[in-house]
């Protein structure tokens, strides 16, 4: 875990967490209670039971005692993990991986879990929503300090996650502790390889001056890349063997990475308009039948899989595979991975008519496929910087998804350090994927106060005013847009843009006096004054705001180097490294906003 910068005390008596009647766990220092473990206990439970003595350490100031289920039961127990205090079968069945259950009698607390990390899950909700603890970033953990350690009597809290695999994309993620907090997977260990995998397979460099024909047939010829050269082109998912070679070099990888459960199979990324899909006649015919282009992608992801039955094939159903096929389902051991690349996000999925489509699409795999994972977008690529208002539509998309049969979910945010609410949407997120029906507003209520403290109602009057005007506007959100879409008649109005800083003025000035605040409070900001810059960029000097005549000439605003310097400065301090998906670092981007701005001036 990285370095904690911030302690959040709290009076016991304000936690609003003790209810009558409680066990008292600590009091003044003092502690009569001891943490049992298994004798055999897993390195799961060993970890669960260190991290609750650590936590529980930091409240109370009490360093518990770890046993074992060897020594004689005593009346004040803690008890982590399947010991032989009571019929721990009883309360793990069904439990699944991740799951597990919180139980307080008159004195004794039990934490129970599933499979594999559900009791470290435990411990974790348990000081998450018994004592009041909160991991809003891996930098900024809050925990009160209380004079007596109380929790009810007679709770019995058993919760099994609906998205057995959860994975957001974000960098705070990466963190070990956020991401076991926040009850986050990873790729590793369960994923072998991850998608857009055809050209790790079969790589065009290695194979295609010799054998050309296993790659997809395009326009008449055979071809291993695509137009733009940094794209591979698809494979003929019907020449034999290609099957034996992916076949060979997947078992390769299999044996290097023995434990790993899923290995993708799966087309190379492309663009919309052109798929690179491989059209020749057997290719043709499969897709033919099945009334789309995944007809070949499906039956070739069942061949594979028929070879390595121990293990999950998985494949994409993206951009021109998205069309579930006909005649043809994905075996048993084939999941689904499919992707809503194109849908927008100022409304839900559900209700939203530009996405009639994808929903289709969706409800189709779902009567074919018994394993599918969701591939969301939860930013935009094109300007991860930029305001995006799409934090309304994050629960009733999850909620979608899962009462249509989904079980796994890969939430793509931005995985390189910085962008807007690169925090605050993590966060949300990974609180939905674990409970879809949670009480968002809350969630997000408990959020603002905590990370942002006194800042918080600015700041949450800002999101609101945003989604409100995104609402009434009725302009599309996509995932490729800019500030510029909604200048002149949405969110990014000129009357709407001049409220918006008002509130970060008074944000600010709200925690002046504590640093740390004031810096995540100004680098919240820091997406307004990105927009401030893109529109100029695209309105040239009719953008007073920016630009000014003096002596006949026009200028760039003197205070707006200043404030394109202070940017920078603040962009760099805060090692924000990508303003794009794949490139232009805060150096860049300054350097070409300097030059675009100035070349204005002399249009």
């Amino acid at each position: 875990m990285k370095n904690i910068l911030l302690v959040f005390c709290l009076l016991a008596a304000g936690t609003g967490f003790v209810r009558a009647g409680g066990l008292t766990l600590a009091s003044h220092g003092k502690s009569g209670y001891v943490i049992i473990i298994p004798e055999k206990a897993t390195p799961v439970e060993k970890k669960a039971a260190d991290e609750f003595r650590r936590l529980f350490a930091l409240s109370s100031s009490v360093e518990l005692p770890v046993c074992t289920d060897a020594r004689r039961p005593s009346a004040r127990e803690i008890v982590i993990g399947n010991t032989s205090r009571s019929n721990s079968a009883a309360d793990t069945s069904g439990l699944q991986q991740d799951g597990f259950v919180i139980r307080t009698d008159r004195k004794s607390l039990s934490i129970r879990g599933g499979s594999e990390k559900g009791v470290l899950y435990g411990v974790y909700t348990f000081f998450d929503k018994y004592l009041g603890y909160r991991c809003y970033s891996p930098t900024v953990f809050k925990y009160p300090t209380l004079a007596k350690v109380t929790v009810a009597a007679g709770i019995a809290d058993r919760q099994v996650p609906v998205n057995l695999y959860r994975n957001v994309f974000y960098e705070v993620a990466d963190d070990p502790f956020y991401a076991d907090w926040h009850k986050l997977d990873h790729m590793k260990p369960d994923w072998g390889m991850w998608v857009h995998t055809f050209a790790q397979l079969l790589p065009p460099d290695r194979y295609f001056a010799e054998h050309p024909e296993y790659y997809a047939l395009v326009d008449g010829k055979r071809v291993g890349m695509q137009a733009d050269g940094h794209l591979c082109a698809q494979l003929c998912l019907t020449d034999p063997d290609v099957l034996e070679t992916v076949v060979e070099n997947l078992g390769d990888r299999m044996r290097e990475q023995p434990d790993a459960l899923y290995w993708s199979v799966s087309q190379n990324d492309t663009y919309a308009e052109h798929g690179y899909n491989c059209a020749c006649p057997s290719c043709r015919e499969l897709d033919e039948q099945a009334g789309a282009p995944s007809g070949s992608v499906v039956a070739f992801a069942n061949r594979v899989a028929a070879r390595f039955p121990d293990k999950m094939i998985s494949t994409l159903a993206y951009r021109y595979s998205r069309t579930a096929p006909k005649g043809i389902r994905p075996a048993d051991n084939v999941n689904i991975m499919l992707c809503d690349i194109e849908c927008n996000r100022h409304r839900p999925i559900e209700t939203d008519p530009t996405s009639r489509a994808f929903r289709t699409d969706f409800e189709e795999w779902g009567k074919i496929a018994k394993s599918i994972l969701m591939w969301d977008y939860v930013i935009q690529f094109s300007n991860l910087m930029a305001p995006y208002p799409n934090l309304r539509t994050l629960q009733p998309n999850m909620q979608y998804f899962v009462r249509n049969g989904v079980t796994a979910q890969f939430q793509q945010g931005n995985i390189s350090k910085g962008g807007e609410f690169c925090e605050l949407r993590p966060y949300l997120v990974a609180r939905l994927l674990w409970n879809p029906d949670v009480d968002i507003r809350a969630e997000l209520a408990d959020f603002l106060s905590g990370y942002y403290e006194e800042a918080g109602p600015h700041i949450a009057a800002y999101i609101d005013l945003m989604h409100d005007e995104l609402e009434k506007s009725g302009l599309p959100l996509t995932i490729y847009g800019k500030p510029y879409d909604h200048y002149e008649k949405g969110y990014m109005r000129p009357e709407l843009f001049a409220r918006y800083e008002v509130l970060f003025d008074e944000a600010e000035k709200a925690v002046v006096s504590k640093p740390d605040v004031l810096e995540r409070v100004r680098v919240a900001r820091l997406p307004l004054t990105f927009s401030l810059f893109e529109i100029a960029k695209a309105r040239g000097t009719a953008e007073d705001r920016v630009f000014e005549q003096a002596d006949g000439r026009w200028r760039v605003r003197p205070e707006i180097t200043v404030l394109l310097d202070d940017f920078h400065a603040l962009c760099n301090k805060v090692k924000i490294r990508h303003f794009v998906e794949g490139g232009v670092s805060p150096d860049e981007y300054c350097r070409q906003t300097r030059e675009a701005l100035e070349a204005a001036t002399r249009k």
